[in-house]
């Protein structure tokens, strides 16, 4: 929702990587977005052990469809290793390309522009170090797309009621941005809000037979 105005959907899902080494996993996700004569298709797979929730690998594709400016993509893949990770991004438009390769930095986290699913991984953090009594947590956040880290600051306000389900809100501040960020008791996120933009969380109605 923008501004009050619903302007798209995010859908994920999670499974298994059934060939890859040890418990690893998949969040695969899609978001659409339209509004004011600006459409958005991202797709992407994030790759992560379950362990430590370490990213493995990232694909991202991103096709901007604009009134005034055409339609424009933009492909990222990311592979993680012990101490780097390689990115590649590609402008099929143009036949570009940037392959880079930068140091990890100890217990990072994703964070990619329009990446909503990412925070799905955070909140799983945040539930582990809110478990161990810590209210207050810094990450470094890798932007894969952008080359760079930002320093992520959360802090934990309060718990709330969202329908019947208790949630906990965290403050995020960084140079970039600030948000909040309702976890459920599981560590699943219920909501997000930065500025005009407000994510919510569409649970199932329907009713399972005993």
């Amino acid at each position: 929702v923008h501004a009050g105005a619903p302007v798209g959907t995010t859908r994920t899902r999670l499974s298994r990587l059934q060939r890859a080494a040890g418990d690893s996993w998949r969040l695969d996700s899609r978001m659409l977005w339209n509004r004011e004569g600006r459409a958005l298709d991202l797709r992407q797979n994030t790759d992560f052990e379950a362990s430590g929730l370490r990213p493995i690998a990232l694909t991202r594709q991103l096709e901007v469809n604009a009134v005034l400016g055409g339609i424009s993509a933009l492909t990222t893949a990311a592979e993680f290793r012990k101490e780097d990770v390689r990115i590649v991004v590609r402008n099929p438009n143009t036949e570009s390309q940037v392959d880079r390769v930068i140091p990890l930095r100890k217990n990072f986290v994703l964070l990619g522009n329009q990446s909503f699913e990412h925070w799905l991984l955070i909140a799983m953090h945040l539930k582990k170090h809110h478990q161990e009594g810590k209210n207050e947590v810094t990450f470094s956040a890798l932007i894969p797309g952008e080359y760079r880290y930002l320093d992520l600051k959360c802090r934990r306000e309060r718990e709330e009621q969202i329908s019947d389900l208790a949630v906990q809100r965290w403050h995020i501040t960084s140079k970039d941005f600030e948000a909040r960020l309702w976890i459920g008791p599981q560590g699943e996120v219920e909501r997000y809000r930065q500025g005009e933009v407000e994510i919510q969380r569409i649970r199932s109605s329907v009713k399972r037979d005993r």
